[in-house]
């Protein structure tokens, strides 16, 4: 067998990706480890080279199928019902996008979060990601929010829409590994043509995952045309942009008066981007704790082994 070296620049990212999906206690396979890797230019037989070497090594670990930082059988039986859950909740994810694609101005609908990466269990959101009409995000947002809040008691369970953009401003301004993986792991439920026009709209995800490759259409919903929708669109463009001015600003009113106190002015406009072509609410920062994690095991890693040069 080859030998590998353990501080190549290939072993370092194959550890740098199992310790960022380690934050979720979640062990890959050797292609995942390869779809994941911000490295270019590495085959799927160089991956797995390479992790086996790192096995010898006992710098990580294989659970049968999986690799791992941890020595932790549970973690893919967790891994495997978790995997189990999400296809199930899939069906329910089109069934929901379905639904969500009938309000005003939303122009395509997405699943994120832990969906979006195989994984759902009794704690796990149904996240999506929606795109509107330029100048109607605010209301297309708000609307959805009066729906959960009103008719399913304000549950995040099965209907979390917390991130919203519109078809001319497709472009992720956050640019790091979190956002990238993110966006690269999105599973496009409704028009798959703005959801091509998303990625392609952030080629920089590539700096970050150069293996991952677009999702397919496999669980796009089929685009439907309800004339009384586009009806109720008309009659609120009487009234447009102001409403959807004012819906902004109310919301935006709302999250500072709730969260402004608990972060720094950076940090709350991360967390809460309210723009006229972009929502975020995110009360618990997950980009900015996921990379603070990452940065802390790269770091106890690096004590560990002494193997890591700098991280940035």
């Amino acid at each position: 067998m080859q030998v590998i070296n353990h501080d190549t620049a290939l072993s370092k990212e194959v550890i740098k990706t199992l310790l960022y999906f380690d934050i979720f206690n979640y062990p890959l396979k050797g292609h995942e480890v390869h779809n994941f890797l911000s490295l270019k230019n590495s085959s799927e037989q160089d991956i797995v080279l390479s992790l086996n070497a790192l096995v010898e090594s006992k710098i990580i670990f294989r659970l049968g199928d999986f690799y791992s930082i941890q020595s932790n059988y549970k973690l893919v039986e967790r891994r495997v019902q978790g995997n189990a859950e999400a296809n199930k909740h899939l069906k329910i994810a089109k069934s929901k996008a379905r639904f969500i694609a009938q309000f005003p101005f939303v122009r395509a609908v997405m699943a994120s979060g832990s969906l979006s990466k195989g994984y759902m269990d009794k704690k796990s959101d149904l996240d999506f990601f929606v795109v509107t009409k330029p100048g109607r995000l605010w209301i297309a947002r708000t609307l959805l929010v009066m729906y959960k809040r009103i008719f399913l008691n304000n549950s995040h369970r099965e209907f979390c829409v917390n991130y919203f953009v519109d078809t001319l401003h497709l472009e992720i301004e956050e640019k790091n590994l979190f956002t990238a993986t993110e966006l690269a792991t999105l599973i496009p439920l409704y028009n798959q043509k703005v959801y091509s026009d998303l990625q392609s709209s952030n080629p920089w995800q590539k700096d970050f995952l150069p293996n991952f490759r677009q999702r397919n259409s496999a669980h796009e919903e089929k685009l439907i045309f309800n004339p009384a929708i586009r009806l109720i669109e008309m009659l609120l463009n009487i009234f447009g942009q102001g409403l959807d001015n004012f819906f902004m600003r109310l919301t935006f009113k709302r999250w500072n008066k709730i969260y402004g106190d608990r972060y720094g002015h950076t940090d709350f406009n991360i967390a809460f981007k309210t723009k006229k072509y972009v929502s975020k609410n995110h009360p618990k920062n997950y980009q900015k704790t996921i990379l603070d994690l990452l940065q802390c095991k790269l770091v106890n890693f690096q004590n560990q082994f002494n193997q890591f040069g700098n991280h940035e």
